[in-house]
């Protein structure tokens, strides 16, 4: 989104240029002069306030600043944005950090509700950034206009153990009361560290996270206590519960992205009216989840695979088996295969065809489905998929509509 401010601007910038140059061309007549002053517009203050506002919602707050050089309209009009972005790369020390935190609270317009804030936790290099996010969270709880605080983004550049200070934090204002989405990223997160009050939270995100519990409870379930929870990601996140395995249950969660992400003791998800299911790169068997959605509509399943040449169904092979039979109330599946390289001439081998001996002759499991997706990546030809596979998953559809079919090969260069 900062490409598209720039981009705006550029095209403004160009634009007054172009249109100097037309004027100049036309001599230096009177006429030409009148025609100068006609054009003569700040197409930047032009622009609706509620756009600009948008546009530098996106900002960090240096940058921010620098946007009242822009246009005459702009000098006070960051003071009216209600993100503030606070990252400090930008900045060579500590104190010139505080001190343009210090600046950027005090000039900023009192009457506009602060509704979203992201900040960098800076790691433990500088101790006092907690303390400069507890400032800007008590700014924001007496600015907050009634609304309170929506979205909340934390970044820890050094995945240090400085989380559970800042949940701390948020834990001791009011912001759990009013959040709607919160964000972590690179961050070390211990069990019980959700135990919050989020009466309003609707999406999480971890990102690059590392997720465990302390041993001495029955199940980890972190995410359970959120009752407002419809949005959950978990990106290249490394969940480590060997004891007992991570459960991801929400009554309202409608959508769930897995990806790139770790399970050390395996995962389930309870959902009832999860309808959205995306895993992306999981690795190998052990990691397929055990799922209890009932009212899914749509499944994208990308898989990393190490083929199996036994002839015997392997481990792996009813794991996987079992895995599509918890996706049975599924509309829409799109199966991805990563790495079946090699197969061609032993179709056998590919992950389909391998649960052939497995599929029982009573009732097929898929009563929804009306499309199904086959895609493989690094191979030159479509391998052949035993037509009991196929009719594995459409035997048992009650769908009228007609059935969709789709394979397709991918390239490295797609993926």
């Amino acid at each position: 989104m900062i490409e598209l401010y720039y981009s705006l601007v550029m095209i403004l910038v160009i634009s007054n240029v172009l249109e100097k140059r037309r004027t100049t061309m036309a001599g230096n007549s009177g006429e030409s002069k009148k025609l100068k002053r006609s054009h003569a517009v700040d197409r930047l203050s032009h622009l609706p306030d509620n756009v600009i506002h948008h546009i530098l919602s996106f900002l960090d707050t240096k940058s921010l600043v620098r946007t009242s050089l822009l246009s005459r309209k702009w000098r006070s009009l960051w003071k009216h944005v209600p993100a503030l972005n606070v990252l400090r790369k930008s900045f060579p020390n500590l104190l010139s950090f505080t001190k343009h935190i210090g600046r950027i609270l005090a000039t900023r317009y009192r009457s506009i509700p602060v509704s979203s804030i992201t900040f960098d936790l800076c790691g433990d290099k500088w101790p006092g950034a907690v303390k400069i996010f507890e400032k800007i969270m008590k700014y924001a709880e007496s600015h907050g206009g009634g609304g309170g605080l929506h979205h909340l983004s934390i970044v820890d550049d050094e995945m240090h153990f400085l989380t559970r200070d800042v949940i701390n934090v948020i834990t001791a204002s009011r912001h759990n009361e009013s959040l709607k989405t919160l964000k972590f990223e690179r961050c070390c997160l211990q069990c019980g560290e959700f135990d919050m009050d989020f009466k309003l939270l609707t999406t999480l995100e971890l990102q690059n996270c590392i997720l465990q519990h302390n041993y001495t409870v029955e199940s980890f379930d972190p995410f359970g206590n959120l009752p407002c929870l419809k949005y959950l990601k978990l990106i290249g996140c490394g969940v480590y519960c060997e004891d007992t395995g991570l459960k991801i249950s929400g009554l309202e969660l409608l959508g769930l992205e897995i990806e790139s992400s770790n399970f050390y003791g395996g995962y389930e998800v309870i959902a009832p009216k999860l309808k959205a299911l995306y895993l992306r790169n999981t690795n190998h068997h052990p990691y397929l989840p055990k799922l209890n959605l009932p009212a899914l509509d749509h499944a994208n399943i990308r898989l990393s695979w190490h083929i199996s040449y036994g002839n015997a169904a392997s481990e792996e092979d009813r794991a996987f088996m079992n895995f599509l039979g918890s996706l049975r109330n599924v509309e829409s599946l799109q199966l991805r295969f990563d790495k079946a390289r090699n197969i061609i001439g032993q179709e056998d081998h590919f992950p389909l065809n391998r649960i052939k001996a497995l599929i029982k002759p009573e009732a097929p499991p898929f009563t929804r489905l009306k499309t199904l997706r086959l895609q493989c990546v690094g191979l030159k030809k479509l391998p052949n998929i035993h037509y009991e596979v196929i009719r594995y998953f459409f035997e048992g559809s009650l769908s009228t509509e007609e059935r969709v079919v789709k394979l397709e090969l991918v390239t490295q260069k797609q993926t």
